[in-house]
């Protein structure tokens, strides 16, 4: 059947190109000039390439390698540990705190278990004291301590009041303290410390004398008793040495000491102002004080000089004073009087009087 000719197909229209298309580009791309081809050998076969140099491997110029951006940016301060981590750190703290909780509560049951058992075991009879031991001292005989202390019926050593067999002890004033050791299952030990005698003040009446102790406190009286040939001094001197304390005499009569009671006299107190306001190296010279009043202290050197030093004040000057007449006069010197340390009074041994002193020490340079 014949084709009419008014149902040929129409020629398609092309659309003019349009500028900076794909389809131009791809023209432009396959117009570059083909690349040429290293030239073949006699053989047929392709020359090979040359080797590229090292140099080429470097990066282009004006590139900077992604490395050194790293670097320059630092270390990420703020790095999330992995999740596997971070549960095994949560799993380790749990443990730890788990760990401690056990023993935490272990020691808890045992410290009760100990209170009660303690609370159980302070009243039984398996630790009922049978057996006290306690050691007399120089002043303090088993006699006086059988008469002393006793220890209740029924204690043991869990419940035993050692302050109140302390107590008991220290009415007797050579006691300072007691310590107290339990040796399971039955015995008690008690150890006695005494007091350390530091003065030993000898009344005006003469033949009675009072130990007081380094506490400050009164412990018994000693009687002063005198042979032929001796003087009442020298024989409480003697008692003194042998005990090792201080002799102080000629105190009042108002000082009434009582055994266990603290010493409060005023000249006592005066005396003690002039040991703590001497210098070691003068103080160990002083053999006694004499304290009729607390106005009127003197001391004796060991070399036998007597020094009437007055009230306790300007203590050191005095010192001084008395320093420079020992220098002055090492030999001859039998009295010196610095109650007034301005005008100071001396005797030798070849004047019948008192003189009065030039005072220079009293400026304070003389040592």
């Amino acid at each position: 059947m014949a084709r009419s000719e008014s149902r040929r197909p129409t020629p398609r229209q092309k659309s003019p190109a349009k500028a900076g298309s794909s389809r131009t580009s791809r023209t432009a791309k396959t117009s570059r000039a083909p690349r040429a081809r290293p030239p073949r050998s006699a053989g047929g076969s392709r020359a090979p390439k040359a080797a590229r140099p090292l140099g080429s491997m470097a990066p282009h110029a004006g590139t900077r390698p992604a490395f050194l951006d790293r670097a320059a940016s630092g270390p990420v301060s703020s790095a999330r540990p992995a999740p596997g981590r971070e549960r095994r750190q949560r799993y380790q703290r749990a443990q730890a705190m788990r760990v401690v909780a056990l023993v935490a509560a272990g020691l808890a049951a045992l410290a009760l278990v100990g209170l009660v058992a303690f609370f159980v075991l302070r009243g039984s009879s398996a630790f009922a004291i049978a057996q006290v031991e306690v050691e007399p001292t120089e002043h303090v005989s088993q006699e006086d301590i059988q008469k002393l202390v006793q220890v209740p019926a029924g204690s043991t050593l869990l419940n035993v009041d050692t302050s109140a067999l302390e107590a008991d002890l220290r009415r007797n004033p050579w006691v300072a303290s007691v310590s107290f050791e339990r040796a399971f299952p039955s015995t008690l030990k008690m150890t006695i410390t005494e007091q350390d005698v530091d003065m030993l003040v000898v009344m005006s009446s003469g033949s009675l004398a009072w130990y007081l102790g380094d506490a400050g406190v009164w412990i018994e009286p000693a009687k002063i008793q005198t042979v032929e040939g001796q003087s009442l001094d020298d024989v409480a001197l003697g008692m003194a040495t042998s005990e090792g304390c201080l002799l102080v005499t000629d105190v009042p009569a108002t000082v009434d000491p009582e055994s266990g009671a603290q010493a409060t006299d005023e000249v006592l107190t005066a005396v003690q102002a002039f040991r703590e306001g001497f210098s070691a190296d003068f103080s160990a010279q002083v053999v006694s004080y004499a304290a009729p009043s607390p106005d009127s202290v003197s001391c004796t050197l060991k070399n036998g000089v007597e020094v009437l030093l007055g009230s306790a004040t300007d203590i050191s000057t005095k010192e001084q004073v008395v320093l420079r007449y020992l220098e002055k006069y090492p030999d001859n010197l039998l009295y010196l009087n610095v109650r007034v340390v301005s005008n100071p009074a001396v005797r030798t041994v070849e004047s019948d009087n008192v003189q009065a002193g030039s005072g220079e020490a009293a400026t304070g340079d003389a040592a």
